[in-house]
């Protein structure tokens, strides 16, 4: 019994870490890319609202660029949210469960990566349905609304296989083997502002005693 327990559990450890191999690098471009996107973005809304009120020059294509810029970086950053736990949530309650009990904690866990798993799924069939319906063109830009179209259905089947590594996660957990395999923490950590601060901390304890001996 305890073989086979440590042959199930080295096998899951296997299928996280070789899916993992993927989706981290994998995440890590797709937020850079949703960045940029951000920052063109930004710059059409700026560009509008100068041309719109200040010169009275009404520009047709702002509007929908930055519509479609939005809905692009959203689906983007969508793998990197999931991956890192960073989608809204009020953690009071699973917070308390994750200490008190984590085998339960990760039992629920799994329901829920199970159910976001069939969401999925529904969302890549319907959004692949209506991306055959994207023949049209768009409004004020020169191009055909497939483009537009074709970023749910490509963006979710991605996070799928991000959500069949969270299912592993959440099954070894329930046997009890708690291991930060995936490093989602420290994932997340490379791009949080505390990270810069604490960075910037250490920088001024390596000069603290620089600058009293030169006092």
């Amino acid at each position: 019994m305890v073989f086979s327990f440590n042959n199930g559990d080295s096998m899951l450890r296997a299928i996280e870490k070789a899916l993992n191999t993927v989706t981290t690098p994998l995440s890590k471009i797709l937020r850079h890319m949703g960045g940029i996107l951000l920052l063109v973005m930004t710059v059409i809304v700026v560009i509008q609202v100068l041309f719109r009120y200040i010169l009275n020059i009404p520009l047709s294509w702002t509007d929908e660029s930055s519509r479609f810029l939005m809905i692009y970086m959203t689906y983007l950053c969508l793998p990197f949210v999931y991956l890192t736990d960073k989608n809204i949530a009020m953690t009071f309650v699973t917070e308390i469960l994750e200490k008190k009990t984590p085998r339960l904690f990760a039992f629920f866990a799994l329901l829920a990566h199970i159910s976001a798993i069939f969401v999925f799924i529904v969302w890549i069939k319907f959004g692949w349905n209506f991306f055959h319906t994207g023949a049209v063109m768009a409004d004020s830009l020169p191009i055909p609304m497939y483009y537009i179209y074709v970023i749910p259905p490509v963006m979710m089947s991605v996070t799928l296989l991000f959500a069949l590594q969270k299912c592993v996660s959440s099954l070894r957990n329930m046997f009890g083997d708690f291991e930060d395999i995936s490093h989602t923490a420290l994932t997340a950590a490379l791009f949080e502002a505390s990270e810069d601060d604490e960075d910037s901390t250490h920088e001024q304890q390596k000069t603290q005693p620089l600058g009293s001996k030169t006092a």
